[in-house]
């Protein structure tokens, strides 16, 4: 008897040990299959915040799940102000993922050449979650990050939250799904499912539900909401933030922790079901969330045919998705100093675009272009003006010769702080041709030099001049002072090279008719001194390029830009051209990577 127990009590616990191994191997498959459904990312590192030129380190990581603190991924990378890129092909089953993004910096989050994350500024350790729904197969992720200074986060992963086919809206459709987090950042699956008739609660000190914390929540509502057309305001109160999307639109962005506070928001909606999303967050003491909306129009009577420009608003600074508005703006003349153009625009990093076809009485017209920040002007489908980057008010100007009507083009990037636009033109002279006066001339110093029509190698060749051939120039020149304007002897005008010719006077004194005027300003103290008896300026980075002049030791040059390998760099002679040379002769007042990759 004795013996038969003891056999039975060592049979049960083989048998325990043999369902505990069983267990524990089918919870570890679940486990890797979970976090590892990509398989290794590529992984490309820079020493520089831009994923410029060729990368300092390229390996293999198993996952994108780093806290550097103060260090550095690898001794090849710096601590501070570098880069990275991270890529997959994950082969993934069809339903919703949930991609989350912890950064300090920045970071930027593709599926399928789609953006998703752009969260590209300076900023503490934030996390950042997407919802989408991807088909079964393979799908291309791809992660960018840069480091500025301090600590250096980046982390991203992914998760299954729901097979099968697209997420729907709950029905009926006067129900709100929600999602509540024990998070602050709406991140990892939510504790807490589902719908509500309204977004309208005042937890004061107390928690949503038993057992869920008063505070550090987050929640998510999503619901489609029958509309007719028409504008509506939006109102939301809220203790902590708020965010609120309408017809895919972010109207309202208040993500701060803060005392109660009412937001609005105005919007142009048309008919029929419209997307709407709610997030919210609780830091702690009191909690309240309120949404409501109102109908304030009916759909304006149909307008009349345009006058002046159609301006198409972006709520983001590169113009980017379908425009939260458009309308006709009779000119473009603003100065909404720390305002934005519209209740539904925010006051920052906010874009526009302007379109209109304008007539002129055939002349040389000078374009004028005032902005607080960025500014690009084109005229008959040609960039004129290009000063896309941020800085206090200025004013830019270029001229060109226009007849009839012609096809103008603005677009315009707010940062912070002041907001400002003002686009102007006026008639300086008719057609220019050659009465003179000239101010000066240029002689011919290739062989064979062609005159165009445009100043671009690819207009057509309307003559050609010789070695020592002289000619008159009428005073313009290219944005870039490659190109100058000439008179020829026959009475006609056209185009040449400045490569090939010796002008009387700077090329940089003549006025610019097209391209980029003024270039966008290279760092402070962005200069090089020759260190070698002799240097070839060249038509282009690299020794297959044809070299045009050459520059003696001791001669100081303006830089302007760099190729992307930071192995050339662009220079502006004392005459106003511009030419490449070869870095390894030059002693540089800056480091050569500060200096922006140009084209040549």
């Amino acid at each position: 008897m004795d013996r038969w127990l003891a056999n039975g009590r060592t049979r049960f616990i083989l048998i325990v040990i043999l369902l505990t191994l069983f267990m524990a191997g089918v919870l570890s498959s679940s486990s890797l299959n979970l976090s590892a459904q990509g398989g290794t990312w590529e992984g490309r590192y820079w020493n520089n915040r831009n994923l410029s030129g060729a990368p300092a380190l390229t390996r293999q990581d198993a996952s994108i799940n780093f806290d550097w603190g103060s260090g550095s991924p690898d001794p090849a990378i710096q601590p501070d102000n570098f880069s990275a890129q991270w890529t997959q092909t994950a082969a993934l089953a069809a339903g919703t993922y949930r991609f989350t993004a912890t950064m300090d910096d920045g970071m930027r989050l593709w599926i399928d050449n789609v953006l998703l994350v752009d969260s590209w500024m300076d900023n503490q350790v934030r996390t950042i979650t997407v919802d989408v729904y991807l088909s079964a197969g393979s799908h291309q992720i791809t992660v960018q990050y840069y480091e500025a200074g301090g600590v250096a986060v980046a982390k991203m992963n992914y998760v299954l939250i729901s097979g099968g086919t697209p997420p729907t809206p709950p029905t009926p459709s006067d129900q709100w799904y929600n999602e509540y987090f024990t998070n602050t950042s709406l991140s990892g699956p939510p504790t807490l499912t589902g719908t509500t008739s309204a977004v309208n609660f005042n937890w004061g000190f107390g928690s949503p539900a038993p057992g869920f914390p008063a505070d550090y929540f987050s929640v998510r509502w999503i619901r489609n909401v029958p509309l007719e057309q028409g504008r509506y305001r939006f109102t939301v109160t809220a203790d902590d933030g708020v965010r609120l999307w309408v017809n895919n639109n972010l109207i309202i962005d208040q993500w701060r922790v803060q005392a109660p506070t009412t937001f609005q928001a105005e919007i142009d909606l048309p008919g029929g079901q419209i997307p709407m999303k709610v997030e919210y967050f609780e830091n702690t003491e009191r909690a309240l969330i309120a949404l409501s909306w109102t109908r304030i129009s009916a759909p304006p009577p149909q307008p009349p045919a345009p006058t002046g420009f159609t301006g198409e608003y972006f709520n983001n600074p590169n113009l980017s998705g379908s425009p939260v508005m458009v309308r006709n703006d009779a000119a473009v003349n603003f100065n909404w100093g720390h305002g934005s153009p519209s209740p539904q625009i925010p006051v920052d990093r906010f874009s526009v675009r302007w379109t209109a076809n304008l007539n002129f009485a055939p002349g040389r017209y000078r374009f004028s272009a005032s902005s607080d920040d960025g500014v690009r002007v084109w005229v008959n489908n040609r960039l004129i003006i290009d000063a896309w980057w941020d800085r206090p008010v200025q004013t830019f100007t270029a001229d060109a010769d226009v007849s009839g009507t012609v096809p103008v083009r603005i677009e315009y990037y707010e940062n912070t702080n002041l907001a400002e636009m003002r686009f102007s033109y006026t008639q300086i002279s008719g057609q220019p041709g050659t009465g003179g006066p000239f101010p000066g001339t240029a002689v011919v110093t290739a062989y064979r030099l062609n005159v165009r029509q445009s100043p671009s190698t690819n207009s057509a060749v309307l003559t050609r001049l010789s070695n020592g051939d002289t000619v008159n120039l009428t005073g313009y020149r290219n944005g870039d002072a490659t190109w100058v304007h000439i008179a020829l002897p026959n009475g006609s005008i056209g185009w040449v090279s400045a490569l090939y010719v010796r002008t009387s006077i700077p090329i940089s004194s003549l006025i610019p008719v097209a391209g980029t005027f003024p270039p966008s300003p290279p760092p402070t103290g962005a200069t090089g001194v020759v260190i070698t008896g002799a240097l070839n300026v060249r038509v282009g980075p690299g020794v297959n390029h044809v070299a045009f002049t050459q520059i003696v030791n001791g001669t100081t040059v303006t830089l302007v830009g760099r190729n992307a390998a930071s192995t050339w760099v662009k220079i502006i002679l004392r005459d106003g051209r511009q030419g490449w040379v070869n870095v390894s002769y030059m002693s540089i007042g800056v480091p050569v990577s500060s200096l922006p990759v140009v084209n040549n």
